[in-house]
């Protein structure tokens, strides 16, 4: 079952998808003894012998819960890096309560291993798994996913989609667009995605950017689409520009459907890909380098290609849904 905010997106999520659900929500961040006495009920209520939680804030409540009904074991399943160190005494009683400790790269176990008193044998890593089925590249035309997005049949496209934001690196991309063209003029980049909720402006920076650059006939902007595949399908060449990325669930998703990727060598990205095997890793905040990478794949179709068929062929080996579940499965048993 689920333990969720009352009227959040994932109770209605859950109530959609029929999933057994109870609703909790803590009155202070930290030390809220009635809230975690109400989970502490809904454990024992509902015999839970596995606790999993998602956001690091929900550990001390889970804690508490299991020190009044000391059944469950706890698991933590680190979604985002945190650059905190969390080895005083409070955090110590907090992580000594875990029995498994879940992350999904080596660098955030290492990260997680300087800033916690978790011992190693205690931290694991699990990728994230990806749908390969709704990923499937042999579903989607590019032409028929060009006209869905209103995009050129006739242009090279490079696209880039996430959260428009300055960590994101879209302006970088933007930045290589002028020495992409000097070599390619027919190329289009497409910027996909929405600003990050409550931080207005960055679009808008980036629009004028386009036109400092002289750039807007090549740019085009779409907001978020929950369509990923077929606006994967759509383009010729994926970057993800990031200057810091936890993971990049994006890039398997990329790789799914048989795209070359550029990506920053910073982060999930170099776990995810092989350098000059299953794409490129370039160095992140430098457009030329970006450009260069870019236009060394729109110059030789066969290398695009080869990367795009060794991606696809490394998603389904590595990154399908199905491992990434069988895995966790297993490591739950286990605890």
């Amino acid at each position: 079952m689920v333990i969720v905010p009352p009227s959040s997106p994932l109770e209605q999520r859950a109530v959609e998808w029929g999933i057994k659900m109870a609703t909790l929500m803590p009155r202070w961040r930290y030390g809220d003894i009635f809230a975690a006495r109400k989970l502490a009920g809904i454990l024992k209520e509902h015999k839970i012998g596995l606790v999993v939680m998602m956001q690091s804030q929900d550990i001390h409540l889970a804690a508490l819960a299991a020190y009044l009904f000391p059944s469950p074991k706890l698991v933590f399943y680190q979604q985002m890096d945190s650059r905190h160190n969390k080895r005083d005494l409070w955090h110590r009683w907090i992580f000594s309560r875990l029995s498994l400790w879940i992350t999904l790269t080596n660098t955030m176990k290492d990260n997680a291993l300087a800033t916690t008193p978790m011992k190693s044998a205690k931290v694991k890593v699990v990728p994230l798994g990806t749908d390969l089925e709704r990923f499937e590249p042999s579903q989607f035309a590019q032409s028929e996913a060009r006209s869905f997005f209103g995009l050129p049949h006739s242009r090279k496209i490079v696209g880039v989609l996430g959260r428009l934001d300055p960590g994101k690196g879209q302006e970088v991309l933007l930045r290589a667009m002028p020495e992409v063209l000097k070599h390619h003029p027919e190329t289009l980049l497409l910027i996909a995605g929405d600003e990050t909720a409550g931080e207005p402006g960055y679009k808008e920076y980036l629009q004028k950017l386009c036109r400092s650059l002289d750039a807007d006939e090549s740019v085009k902007f779409l907001p978020f689409t929950d369509d990923v595949p077929r606006l994967m399908a759509a383009l010729d060449i994926f970057v993800l520009p990031s200057f810091s990325e936890t993971f990049g669930i994006v890039v398997i998703e990329a790789m799914a459907m048989k795209k070359p990727i550029i990506a920053t060598d910073i982060g999930g990205p170099p776990e995810i890909i092989t350098h000059q095997q299953t794409g490129l890793l370039v160095e992140p905040r430098d457009s030329a380098v970006l450009a260069e990478a870019i236009n060394r794949l729109l110059d030789n179709e066969p290398l695009k290609n080869s990367l795009g068929y060794a991606a696809r062929e490394d998603a389904l080996r590595r990154f399908s849904m199905e491992n990434c579940v069988d895995t966790l499965l297993g490591l739950f048993a286990a605890v």
